[in-house]
């Protein structure tokens, strides 16, 4: 099926949640620690997941590929610093984050808020950078958007 979307910039979760549940717009695009909340007080419904597989706290929730849409993406974060940061700086930092990320409150503190924290040493990210510029670069040319 042919679907026309117009993209809707929102400053946030909030203000993009009051109009889908106003009924301001009618469909959303957002993370799941914004919208299982509502899904779950029967505000909203949650149509599919991004993600390769379904996810374990919306397990009756399938993902697009398995509506036909051939598409997989997730968000992820990651700490940067600047090139010109001493490496002894860097491997400190690392080092702490690493640290901070295996702290068991740590790992309750990120799951609690729908997050799966995942460590990965400088030369990993290089690698998921790249492979997702591989990734979403054609989609965003043959979108036609223009920086």
């Amino acid at each position: 099926a042919k679907v026309t979307a117009e993209a809707v910039g929102y400053k946030g979760s909030a203000p993009l949640l009051t109009d889908l549940i106003g009924g301001q717009v009618p469909v959303a695009v957002d993370t799941l620690d914004s919208l299982i909340p509502q899904h779950e007080a029967g505000k909203i419904r949650i149509l599919a997941v991004s993600s390769e597989q379904r996810h374990p706290l919306v397990p009756q929730v399938a993902t697009l590929k398995e509506g036909g849409v051939q598409l997989a993406a997730s968000g992820w974060n990651t700490v940067f610093a600047s090139k010109a940061m001493p490496q002894a700086q860097v491997d400190r930092y690392a080092g702490l984050i690493h640290k901070i990320m295996q702290d068991a409150d740590t790992q309750r503190l990120f799951k609690a808020s729908l997050l799966d924290p995942v460590v990965a040493t400088a030369a990993q990210t290089r690698q998921r950078l790249a492979a997702y510029r591989q990734q979403w670069e054609p989609v965003i040319k043959n979108s036609g958007y223009k920086p």
